[in-house]
């Protein structure tokens, strides 16, 4: 089961608001997904409430903006995709960049958020 960051009163005070309220959960439960992928699944690792509550606040903070990222550029671009694979997990493959936030396919304010929990480093 997947864990969303945020919740509709979340979105509604920190994203643009641009979501339908039917489509708001399930667009959440997507950026929550790119969230953690960001993190290098360190938010799953851990556990959401095991994270100070800056953190929280920033991953909150995070997926609503990377909920509003995903309605308005859509969820992946075919021309970044290299290759994909389905089997225990998706995966997918990306052409080099060197933008992390853009190879991350995640809004640049979202990855300034998430930067500032400290999860995003590639070394710990």
């Amino acid at each position: 089961m997947i864990t969303v960051y945020a919740t509709e009163e979340d979105y509604r005070k920190y994203g643009s608001g641009s979501l339908n309220n039917d489509k708001i959960e399930k667009y959440l439960e997507l950026s929550s997904i790119d969230i953690n992928r960001a993190t290098l699944t360190r938010i799953e690792k851990r556990g959401f409430n095991n994270l100070t509550e800056q953190q929280k606040d920033l991953i909150i903070k995070a997926t609503c903006l990377q909920a509003d990222y995903i309605k308005d550029e859509g969820i992946y671009d075919d021309d970044d995709v290299e290759s994909y694979s389905i089997g225990g997990d998706l995966t997918i493959n990306k052409k080099e960049s060197t933008d992390i936030a853009n190879k991350l396919n995640i809004s640049e304010l979202a990855f300034f958020y998430l930067r500032r929990t400290g999860l995003t480093n590639r070394i710990l």
